[in-house]
């Protein structure tokens, strides 16, 4: 039987194959970089962490006047450089805020407990959302999204 791979380990997967291209020998070198902090010759290019998680969001779905289930979303923002990394740290619960008040609005407006979740469109709202708040986010990445009844 196949577990299913926990929201971290994703996010770790999601993190290492765009960070792969980084890590192949000679990537540096191609790209006319060096090796930050003067590495050894043939050693690989150890790329920064540009990936923040948010804490999970849990919002209610309601239809007509009862909450008829519930919305799950995590989400990874990434950085296009260590700074926007740090810059993301520093305004995480802001950021958290954006997030949940596009996910809610989404929930109210486009979700339902017993269709499935138009990811496309809520990673959309989530990043224009989020995107107001810090303009320097290179992406935000929907890693989980489930529509449950309450």
């Amino acid at each position: 039987m196949r577990t299913r791979p926990s929201p971290k380990q994703i996010a770790l997967l999601i993190a290492a194959l765009l960070t792969a291209p980084a890590m192949a020998p000679g990537a540096a070198a191609s790209e006319g970089g060096g090796a930050e902090g003067g590495g050894a010759e043939g050693e690989p290019v150890r790329p920064s962490p540009l990936f923040v998680m948010l804490d999970p969001l849990d919002v209610p779905i309601v239809e007509g006047d009862r909450a008829d289930g519930r919305l799950k979303v995590k989400l990874v923002l990434q950085a296009a450089d260590v700074a926007g990394a740090g810059a993301i740290e520093t305004r995480r619960p802001e950021l958290r805020e954006a997030a949940l008040v596009a996910s809610i609005e989404f929930a109210r407006l486009h979700a339902s407990a017993s269709t499935p979740v138009d990811a496309r469109r809520l990673a959309q709202d989530v990043s224009t959302a989020l995107r107001r708040v810090d303009p320097t986010i290179a992406a935000v990445l929907l890693v989980e999204v489930a529509a449950r009844r309450a």
